[in-house]
């Protein structure tokens, strides 16, 4: 079980953005959070701002600006679309105020620098809201890897696949949609996390397969690290039969996320294990054989997701924005994110 985290004071926030995250995601956490308390929320729509005054009993504010005309936030969740993430964080910062801030950070690379200049200009804080390093399966996965059940990992993969026509704003590029930004940000995250080895080396693809919009419904991301891992990211909203959401491919054997069963499938065998295979010199294989007749003693083991526990996101966020302590993603590795989202548009047309 996660040990709670220990409240000393309760921070003000205030949540930018009452759409699908803010309303579902974010405000039912905050909410529960001891350490937290909801003391306002920005939306232009009056019938949410109405709402939030209805269900919450907070004050509602047109804009950020007048919020800040009423109140002094601790912290500002902001979850409006991507093309407001760079302003309202700015505007926070000048405020006096610490951000959490949805993924991505924002539209550009250019524009994620100019919130973390501002962020250590105004001496705050800010994180990302990448909360796939928190799932279980993530939590998990890293203990997995620290038995080093298949020996030294050469890829993972990861896959989001779909099937959906995005009709909504991240349909739309000039708001800063397409699912590169919107999906690929959380998994170029988590692999990037799991692999814990900077990237050298960036490949993808992009495509508009069923998105009414101009922004990519596809997204194909294949990055190589230092520590000589290969993270393969696949975004596919066209997808009406789903592959495995994650494998892990080691030297010894092979894992896969079993989401319907919630486990980690591995399928190995033990360091020695294959070393009475000899290398053949000649130019005729032995027997005729495609190698598929070896015998390698094989183990199988599940490893049950309830097993592990998840993090809870929102305390990582009051250790660090109410007990100074390190940031669960501190913004360097978020800019990093931002990097190889970037490279990929820059090397990537739409077809």
């Amino acid at each position: 079980m996660n040990k709670k985290v220990y409240v000393e004071k309760i921070l003000n926030v205030a949540v930018v953005g009452l759409g699908r995250a803010g309303w579902q995601i974010h405000i039912p956490r905050i909410m529960a959070h001891k350490g937290f308390k909801l003391s306002g929320v920005v939306d232009p729509l009056d019938e949410r701002r109405k709402e939030a005054r209805l269900h919450l009993g907070v004050a509602a504010f047109e804009s950020l600006e007048k919020l800040f005309e009423q109140q002094n936030p601790d912290v500002v969740v902001i979850v409006s679309p991507t093309h407001f993430h760079k302003e309202q964080s700015l505007l926070a910062f000048r405020h006096g105020a610490d951000v959490l801030c949805d993924k991505p950070m924002a539209v550009t690379l250019d524009e994620a620098r100019e919130m973390v200049e501002a962020m250590h200009a105004r001496s705050r804080k800010m994180m990302i809201f990448q909360p796939h390093r928190a799932h279980v399966e993530t939590v998990a996965l890293r203990a997995l890897l620290r038995e080093d059940l298949l020996g030294p990992v050469f890829m993972i993969k990861r896959r989001w696949s779909r099937y959906r026509v995005r009709v909504d704003w991240q349909a739309f590029a000039r708001y800063g949609g397409g699912e590169l930004n919107n999906s690929g940000a959380h998994f170029v995250d988590q692999l990037l996390y799991l692999s814990a080895s900077p990237v050298k080396k960036i490949h993808c693809l992009r495509r508009r397969v069923l998105s009414r919009g101009d922004a990519e419904d596809f997204a194909k991301i294949i990055m190589e690290t230092e520590n000589g891992m290969i993270l393969d990211v696949e975004v596919n909203f066209a997808t009406a039969i789903a592959p495995p959401a994650m494998q892990v491919f080691g030297e010894r054997g092979t894992m896969v996320l079993d989401e319907e069963h919630g486990l980690w499938r591995a399928r190995y065998y033990d360091k020695g294990g294959a070393d009475a295979i000899r290398l053949q010199e000649g130019l005729a294989a032995e027997n005729r054989s495609y190698m598929d007749d070896q015998q390698l003693p094989w183990k199988e083991k599940n490893y049950p997701l309830s097993a592990f526990s998840s993090i809870d996101f929102y305390d990582k966020c009051y250790e660090h924005f109410a007990l100074n302590q390190p940031a669960f993603i501190p913004p360097g590795e978020s800019l990093e994110v931002m990097r190889i989202l970037d490279v990929c548009k820059k090397r990537s047309g739409l077809e």
